[in-house]
C-alpha cells in the first residue's frame, strides 16, 4: 500500500531519486545514474565500460507541466528553504518528502544546471525534530547548490505562455458550461496546450 506514496519495502536510494528528478531537468530523457564511466588497466586496455542507459520516457508536454508544478512547490509550498531564486536569482524546482513522525526528511530538486536529492534520517528511525529549520534536507540542498550557481545565468524550467487558465466542472471534469456557473465548487486549473521551447522567467514578477 505505501508504494503509491513512494515508500518501497527497502526504500529508495538518494541516487535513484536524483536520477528520477534529473529526468525533469533533461526534458524527459532518463539517464542511468553511475559513479564511473570506464576503467582501464595499466596497459591502457579497457577493462570495464559502464555505458549509460539513456532514453526518453516523458513528453515535452508532460515536462512543461510537471516543472511548473515543481517550481511552485519550491517557491510557494513546502520547499521554500531550498529556493535559490532570491539568493542567487536561479529558478529552482523540487519537492519535499516526510514520512510518519518526521522520521525521514527529503528534498529532491533541480535547476537548469544541476540536480540533487537530499535525505536526512537515522540508521535506526527516529523523529527529526525541527529546531531552526523546517526541513533540514531543503536547507542542505540550498547550502550545497548555492555556491555551484554563483555567477550563472538564470534559465527557466517551463513555458508559462503555453498554458492557459480554464474553468472546469468538478463533477464531470470537463469544461464548465453556463449551467455550472452558479456552482461554488467550480475551480480553475492550468492546462498545457502546445509544445514549445523553455524560456527564462522574469524574476521581477510573481
Amino acid at each position: 500500500a505505501p508504494l503509491a506514496l513512494g515508500a518501497l519495502t527497502i526504500g529508495s536510494t538518494v541516487q535513484e531519486m536524483s536520477a528520477a528528478y534529473a529526468t525533469f531537468a533533461n526534458n524527459g530523457v532518463y539517464r542511468e545514474a553511475r559513479t564511473y564511466t570506464k576503467v582501464y588497466d595499466s596497459d591502457g586496455n579497457l577493462v570495464l565500460d559502464n555505458t549509460q542507459d539513456s532514453r526518453t520516457i516523458l513528453s515535452e508536454k508532460t515536462i512543461n507541466y510537471m516543472n511548473y508544478c515543481l517550481v511552485n512547490a519550491t517557491r510557494n509550498g513546502t520547499g521554500t528553504e531550498a529556493d535559490l531564486r532570491w539568493s542567487h536569482g536561479i529558478t529552482t524546482a523540487g519537492k519535499t518528502g516526510t514520512t510518519t513522525s518526521n522520521k525521514d526528511r527529503w528534498y529532491c530538486g533541480f535547476t537548469h544546471y544541476y540536480t540533487a536529492a537530499v535525505w536526512c534520517g537515522y540508521d535506526q528511525p527516529d523523529a527529526i525534530s525541527p529546531v531552526y529549520v523546517n526541513n533540514p534536507s531543503a536547507v542542505l540542498f540550498k547550502s550545497v547548490m548555492g555556491p555551484l550557481h554563483e555567477g550563472l545565468e538564470n534559465v527557466g524550467l517551463y513555458n508559462y505562455d503555453k498554458m492557459k487558465s480554464v474553468t472546469v466542472c468538478l463533477d464531470s471534469g470537463k469544461l464548465a458550461t453556463d449551467a455550472c456557473k452558479n456552482d461554488v465548487r467550480v475551480t480553475e486549473k492550468f492546462v498545457r496546450t502546445a509544445d514549445s521551447a523553455v524560456y527564462a522567467e522574469d524574476l521581477s514578477t510573481e
